[in-house]
């Protein structure tokens, strides 16, 4: 999934999560981001920290290893709608063989008397079974208000050549279970020659 973590040409890509679930209307989160060649990066999220809620995000992504691959990007970001206020957030993922882990984290604080700052984090571990498939293990955690919501389950998805198709099932065996669908893309931009 990480591929070649060189710093050898800017990247792109964009996500596109469909969030569906029992009692829940649908939600449709985009997030699209650019790293430069030199690791610096930016997110754009919508109705990710919550809905009708847009997220700016800008950091510098860290990578090593060449048998184990691990990518860390530490980020400050800025959100304005249902939930407003400042975000510090992490991307981190890991590759060893046919082995993969990744985490999304951040601790948001709201800028407004009503709005309750929160952590969250969406982290998955998982394996490539076959060349283009991949299966796992995913939990969605958040703490807010000193509520812990914890919400295991399970990732299996697609990957060809720069696009992946994962779909998630969260709490898959209690009554508010839901599923979340993606389908993403990601591209290299190449230097032009002079």
């Amino acid at each position: 999934m990480l591929g070649s973590m060189a710093f050898t040409q800017a990247k792109s890509g964009v996500e596109n999560y469909n969030l569906l679930g029992q009692g829940n209307e649908y939600a449709w989160m985009p997030v699209v981001h650019y790293q430069t060649n030199k690791g610096m990066y930016a997110e754009l999220r919508y109705n990710y920290e919550d809905l009708k809620t847009l997220s700016l995000y800008a950091g510098k992504t860290f990578t090593g290893g060449s048998v184990f691959q691990y990518s860390f990007t530490p980020m400050v970001g800025y959100c304005i709608g249902q939930f407003t206020g400042l975000s510090l957030a992490t991307n981190a993922e890991a590759e060893w063989k046919d082995f993969y882990v990744s985490t999304q984290t951040q601790y948001s604080i709201g800028t407004k008397k009503d709005m309750a700052n929160f952590f969250f984090s969406w982290s998955e571990a998982g394996y490539n079974v076959f060349r283009n498939f991949f299966a796992g293990l995913a939990v969605q955690y958040t703490r807010q208000q000193g509520v812990n919501d914890i919400e295991p389950g399970f990732v299996t998805g697609f990957n060809f050549k720069n696009i992946s198709t994962p779909l998630y099932v969260f709490s898959p065996f209690q009554p508010g279970r839901f599923i979340v669908l993606g389908f993403n893309y990601e591209y290299h931009l190449k230097k032009k020659n002079k």
